[in-house]
C-alpha cells in the first residue's frame, strides 16, 4: 500500500549545489522521484536556504517557479543552525506520520535528525555529497541517498511550459597539455583523454571504487601543472584526483573544493570546506617520479569564507583565492610553506556575485602583470595584483551589439563560464552563456573588445576553452543543448581555432584538428539523455529504516 504521509523538503543550496549546466526546474522533480522509489507518495513542501545576497542569476527565480519557498540568512551566520531553527519551529505545528527530508552536507544536522527520528517519530532521510559528509550523519536517518544520484534519475522538464527559454547547456570542460602532448574533456559524467602523441585514447591508472564515485557527477575542474608533468580533476562530489600526466598512474586523492598546482610542480594547493588552505610538497619532479613527499598536507592559510577556486600566479610568486564573498585574495607564497602563508599581498574587492573563473594577463616584455576575472554578474574585470585596485570593468550585459544571441534570453542573465589569456599579450578570450561564439579582449590596462568571433554553420556554444601555449591553437567544448522530448541523439562537440589573435583567424575542420577522426571519436561520443554515468545509478538506501 502507498504511503500517502506529507513530506517536508529542506534543501541547503550552499553544501549541495547543482552542477553547472543543470536545469534548475528538474531538482523539484528530481525529489519527487527519489520519494518515491523509497514509496512515498504524499504531497511535498519545498524550502530552498541560502545565503541573503548571495546571486545565482536567474537560478533562485527558476527554482521559485517550481513551488520551493526561499528563505534566507545572512553570510555570518551558521547555515545548519538556521536549518535546525526553522525544523524547531515547524514542530511546534506538525506531528508524526511524516516525511522530514534534509539536503545537506552539515556535519552539525546529525543531532536534530537523530530527535527528528528516535525522540518524534518522523522517518527521516538525509541526501548528501558523500566527500563533505561523514558516516555518523548519513548513518542516523531511516534514509540516505546520493545527492548526484538524486539529480541524474530526474526527467528533463520544458521550461517552455513554465514561460521559461531554454538554458540547460551540457557543463562540457576541456584542457590541453600545454606542449600539445594530450587533451582532456569531460562528457556528461565521463572523463576522456587522448593522447595526441600516440593517437590514442588515455586509461587512467589507479582508480579505486572509491575515486570512481566522483564521476557520479559532472568534472568541476581538469587542468595540467605548468610543466605538463601533472593533470588534476575535481568534480561536484569533491574528490580531487592528481595524477602522472606521463604514466597517468593516480598519485594523491584529496576531498577538497579547489585546487591549485604551483607553475614549478613543486606544490600543490587545495582548499576544504571549512574555508581552511593546505599545501602538499611534491618530489621527485625531476626525475619524472612525482610523489607527495609528506602524506599529510600543511596548513597554508585560512579564509573567513568557503573558497571556490584557487590559482597560482604564474611566476609562482602569489596564490590566489576567490570566495563565497566575492572577494579574491591574494597572498604571497612563502619560501616555507610548510610553516603556512601569514602575508596577504592584496584583496579585490568588487564583484556581487560568484566569481567563476580568473586569468592572468602576463606580458613579461612590457612589465604588465594584471589579474582578469569573471563572474555571474555580468563583468570582466581587471586588477592590479599587488595592491587589489581595480584598474576596469566590462559589463557584457551592456554589449547587446555584441553577444545578442537570443531573443527569448532575459537581459541581464549572463554569465562568464570561462576564459583564457595569450602568452605575453595583454590579450584574453571569453565565452559567455548563450553565446554562440567567443570575444577576443584587449587589457591594456582598460578592457576593451577587440574582436568578436562567431562560431557559423551550428549553434555551438562553448562552456570550455583552453589555449595550447606552443602550438598557438584555441581548443573549445560545446555541450549540446538539452530540449526536452526531443528524439534527436545529443552530443559533446570539439572545435579548434588556429591563429585566434590574428586578423585572419581560421576554425579547423574535423579532418585538420590535431588527433583527427580518431580523437572526436573518443571526445564527441553521445551523451545520455539524462546525466547517468557507472556510477550514478547506484543508491545508497541505509538497512536501519522502518
Amino acid at each position: 500500500m502507498e504511503n500517502r504521509d506529507p513530506i517536508y523538503v529542506w534543501w541547503d543550496i550552499q553544501s549541495c549545489r547543482l552542477p553547472y549546466g543543470y536545469e534548475p526546474l528538474r531538482v523539484h522533480v528530481a525529489v519527487k522521484s527519489a520519494m518515491r522509489n523509497l514509496g512515498f507518495f504524499g504531497p511535498i513542501d519545498y524550502v530552498a536556504v541560502t545565503v541573503k545576497g548571495w546571486s545565482y542569476g536567474d537560478t533562485l527565480n527558476r527554482i521559485e517557479t517550481t513551488g520551493f519557498r526561499i528563505k534566507r540568512y545572512y553570510a555570518w551566520q551558521s547555515c545548519n543552525m538556521f536549518i535546525r531553527n526553522n525544523i524547531s519551529e515547524w514542530m511546534h505545528s506538525h506531528e508524526p506520520p511524516a516525511v522530514v527530508v534534509i539536503i545537506s552536507c552539515d556535519k552539525g544536522l546529525g543531532s536534530l535528525v537523530n530527535h527528528l527520528r528516535v525522540v518524534d517519530g518522523f522517518k527521516t532521510c538525509i541526501i548528501y555529497v558523500p566527500a563533505f559528509t561523514s558516516e555518523r550523519l548519513i548513518s542516523i536517518p531511516n534514509f540516505s541517498l546520493l545527492w548526484s544520484d538524486v539529480l541524474a534519475n530526474a526527467p528533463l522538464v520544458d521550461p517552455r511550459e513554465y514561460d521559461l527559454p531554454l538554458r540547460e547547456v551540457r557543463a562540457e570542460a576541456i584542457y590541453v597539455h600545454p606542449s600539445q602532448k594530450s587533451v582532456a574533456v569531460t562528457v556528461g559524467t565521463d572523463l576522456r583523454v587522448f593522447d595526441l602523441i600516440e593517437k590514442r585514447r588515455v586509461t587512467l591508472m589507479g582508480k579505486s571504487r572509491r575515486s570512481c564515485r566522483k564521476y557520479s557527477t559532472n568534472t568541476r575542474v581538469v587542468r595540467y601543472g605548468a610543466s605538463g608533468k601533472l593533470f588534476v580533476c575535481a568534480s561536484n562530489d569533491g574528490w580531487v584526483n592528481i595524477w602522472s600526466a606521463e604514466s597517468w598512474h593516480r598519485l594523491y586523492t584529496m576531498v577538497a573544493l579547489a585546487i591549485a598546482i604551483r607553475s614549478n610542480d613543486s606544490h600543490v594547493c587545495y582548499a576544504d570546506t571549512r574555508g581552511d588552505v593546505w599545501v602538499v610538497e611534491l618530489d621527485g619532479i625531476d626525475e619524472c617520479k612525482v610523489s607527495p613527499c609528506n602524506k599529510t598536507a600543511r596548513l597554508l592559510f585560512r579564509s573567513s569564507s568557503i573558497i571556490t577556486s584557487l590559482d597560482f600566479s604564474p611566476d609562482g610568486r602569489y596564490i590566489l583565492s576567490a570566495d563565497l564573498d566575492f572577494k579574491i585574495r591574494v597572498t604571497v607564497f612563502p619560501k616555507n610553506p610548510l610553516r603556512g602563508a601569514h602575508e596577504i599581498q592584496s584583496i579585490c574587492l568588487g564583484h556581487k556575485a560568484s566569481i567563476t573563473c580568473i586569468a592572468f594577463v602576463w606580458n613579461s616584455e612590457l612589465n604588465q602583470r594584471y589579474l582578469l576575472s569573471g563572474s555571474e554578474d555580468t563583468t570582466v574585470r581587471l586588477w592590479d595584483i599587488s595592491s587589489g585596485s581595480l584598474l576596469h570593468t566590462c559589463d557584457i550585459s551592456t554589449m547587446g551589439e555584441y553577444t545578442e544571441s537570443n531573443e527569448s534570453e532575459p537581459p541581464g542573465q549572463v554569465t562568464i563560464t570561462d576564459m583564457c589569456t595569450i602568452p605575453n599579450s595583454t590579450l584574453a578570450i571569453v565565452a559567455i552563456q548563450s553565446f554562440p561564439g567567443l570575444l577576443l579582449l584587449s587589457c591594456t590596462p582598460s578592457i576593451s573588445i577587440k574582436k568578436v568571433i562567431r562560431i557559423p554553420g551550428e549553434s555551438f556554444i562553448p562552456t570550455s576553452i583552453s589555449l595550447s601555449g606552443s602550438m598557438k591553437l584555441l581548443w573549445m567544448v560545446s555541450g549540446a543543448l538539452n530540449p526536452p522530448r526531443s528524439n534527436h541523439p545529443v552530443f559533446s562537440r570539439v572545435k579548434v581555432i588556429s591563429c585566434i589573435e590574428a586578423a585572419l583567424y581560421s576554425i579547423l575542420g574535423d579532418d585538420q584538428i590535431p588527433g583527427g577522426q580518431k580523437l572526436l571519436e573518443q571526445l564527441q561520443r553521445k551523451v545520455p539523455t539524462e546525466d547517468c554515468g557507472e556510477c550514478s545509478n547506484r543508491s545508497c538506501e541505509r538497512s536501519n529504516n522502518v
